[in-house]
């Protein structure tokens, strides 16, 4: 009976556990002060990398067109054109959009700020009838009635300000068009591992599949909102159409963030009966859409937990500004597909994802986390 024979089966699975730990805290530690450094650099790199990733973007989502020209045969040149012209015309309508509830949003100023007036007035008033004493103290906010609408401006005014740089994004656009056509062939002499290559390849396939299906949920989800609106008489009708478009492309908590500036309008112009109207429009396409629709056509492979999805809205907004905010669902979606085809990083994924079904993780009855057995405990069963 050798040495190895003579340790308790309980004994060697427990230090195959404790040392699992200790690595993947180790490589913890290392992931998160590289990322210290990386989220900094990103940081003071904001003002280039706020263009180049809208260019990203648009050359995703425009690289379908133009690879399906260039396999009919269509020179690169006029492909590549094409593609730009799409993204002009949906980059001008936006900024137009923005352009336009701008204006209207400064000529009607004041008007919103004597209704928001009026109505903490009114509730003042009814809360002291039903003898609930309000003053500053309790609700500061108050104080400054237009500051909702001050700030709906400056964030108008930001996303407007990247729209702008019009000229800049496209040229990068299109240069990045002309790369995405020899890409493949790039990525090819440069990897020689058939399972790096798999890795890559699924990993654009899922990440081009989530951008597809989010391009075209967010384009009814768009649709639907502004026409609902636009029904319902509520100002600026265009704009909430067009930021719920926008704000649907991260995952669970845009669609909530988009339908607060309308409710809230409908709410100061129209009153409650019309907020309510808003609000129910807004939980029923999302419902519709958002958990009826898409489940369907994206499936749970891409899918990100609901607290991972705002914080990385955070993450990205707080590093890359509007921009950053807007895109954080698909850049935290390319970042767990990579993270997933890697050795070493690839728990970060699964930290990343939704709770999976049937893990091997399972808890104990007194509350514990009881966590899979190793090699360990096969050698010792045997």
């Amino acid at each position: 009976m050798g040495a190895a024979s003579a340790i308790p089966a309980g004994v060697a699975a427990s230090c195959y556990r404790v040392a699992v730990v200790h690595r993947r805290g180790r490589n913890a530690f290392i992931v998160g002060a590289a990322a210290v450094v990386v989220a900094y650099g990103l940081a003071e790199a904001r003002p280039v990398l706020s263009v180049v990733l809208l260019a990203g973007f648009l050359a995703v989502t425009t690289a379908p067109l133009v690879l399906w020209l260039k396999r009919r045969r269509v020179p690169t040149v006029v492909a590549v054109l094409a593609g730009l012209l799409l993204d002009a015309a949906a980059v001008t309508a936006v900024g137009l959009v923005l352009g336009g509830a701008i204006a209207e949003l400064g000529a009607r100023q004041e008007l919103y700020r004597m209704r928001i007036e009026e109505l903490i007035l009114s509730a003042s008033a009814w809360l002291d009838v039903h003898g609930v004493e309000t003053s500053d103290e309790i609700i500061p906010g108050l104080t400054s009635p237009g500051a909702l609408v001050e700030a709906l401006g400056a964030t108008l005014k930001s996303l407007a300000s990247v729209v702008s740089r019009l000229v800049l994004v496209l040229f990068v656009t299109g240069f990045m068009l002309v790369e995405a056509t020899t890409l493949r062939s790039k990525i090819r002499r440069v990897l020689h591992d058939r399972e790096e290559l798999a890795a890559i390849r699924v990993t654009m396939q899922e990440v081009k599949a989530f951008l597809v299906v989010k391009l075209g949920t967010s384009a009814a989800t768009g649709v639907l909102v502004g026409v609902w609106c636009h029904y319902l008489g509520v100002d600026l009708a265009l704009l909430w159409g067009v930021l719920a478009f926008l704000l649907n492309f991260i995952p669970t908590v845009g669609s909530i963030i988009a339908s607060i500036p309308p409710v809230i309008l409908a709410l100061v112009i129209s009153g409650p009966g019309t907020a309510l109207a808003v609000a129910g429009g807004y939980t029923v396409i999302n419902a519709i859409i958002g958990s009826l629709v898409e489940p369907r056509l994206m499936g749970e492979a891409l899918g990100l937990s609901p607290l991972v999805v705002f914080l990385s809205m955070l993450f990205w907004g707080y590093l890359l500004g509007p921009v950053g905010a807007l895109l954080s669902g698909p850049l935290t979606m390319f970042l767990k597909n990579w993270l997933a085809h890697t050795e070493d990083l690839a728990w970060v994924a699964v930290m990343l994802g939704p709770a999976p079904e049937g893990s091997a993780a399972a808890s104990t009855s007194d509350g514990t986390l009881q966590l899979p057995q190793g090699p360990a405990d096969t050698s010792a069963a045997e």
